[in-house]
Formats: C-alpha cells, structure tokens, sequence
C-alpha cells in the first residue's frame, strides 16, 4: 500500500507549500504558528498571479494546509485573520472557531478509538 508521503499528490502539495511560503510569507509561515487566512485568500493569489503551480494544486495546498490540525489549533472567536501580505483582513468568527474545535474533537476521538490497547 503506498503511503500519502510518497503520493503524487503529497509531492504537488509540497512543491505548491514551497512556493507559497517563499512568495507570501507572511500567510504561511515555515515554521511556528499558522495564522487563519483571510476568508476568499484564493482569490487573492489567483489576482497575484506570477505562480509556477497551478491553480488546481493551489486549491489543493490551501485545503491541506487549512485543514490541518496545526491550523485549526490556532482558530480562535475574535482573532484576527491576515492577507497575503500578513496585514488583518476580518476576524475568526465564532462559526468558524466552533466548526474548528469541534473537527479536532472528531479527530481526538477517532484517533482514541484506534489506538490499540484503549
């Protein structure tokens, strides 16, 4: 069975998390916490423009990436969100910050479910 690290998709995502925190640094970090993006920032990188990855593995980095638990962990009500050039663009909204924890509370839960000896 092959591994998600060794997918082609996992290698578009990693050649698309490249390019994207070498031209906007700011909205993702290489390291350290990831701020929540500004709600329709994709829009903003296609009007960007100049990308060497396609807009589908655009699409597909900026799903992973938000996705993420290190993402979602960050989610919090009234917390800012950044642009591109890591300037405010709204707030995390309630909503949002519940549909966060509550994703990460199903993914404690399952991962607790197939631990074995639990």
């Amino acid at each position: 069975m092959r591994s998600l690290r060794n997918s082609r998709k996992f290698r578009l995502y990693k050649q698309a998390r490249r390019e994207m925190t070498e031209k906007f640094p700011a909205a993702f970090p290489r390291s350290g916490k990831r701020p929540a993006l500004k709600v329709g920032i994709l829009d903003d990188i296609r009007q960007a423009g100049d990308l060497r990855i396609s807009m589908t593995n655009c699409r597909r980095f900026l799903s992973i990436w938000t996705r993420s638990t290190a993402y979602l962990v960050n989610m919090t009500a009234g917390e800012p969100r950044v642009g591109l050039d890591g300037r405010h663009a709204g707030r995390v909204s309630d909503g949002h910050y519940r549909e966060a924890k509550a994703t990460l509370k199903r993914r404690k839960s399952s991962r607790e479910r197939t631990t074995p000896g639990n």
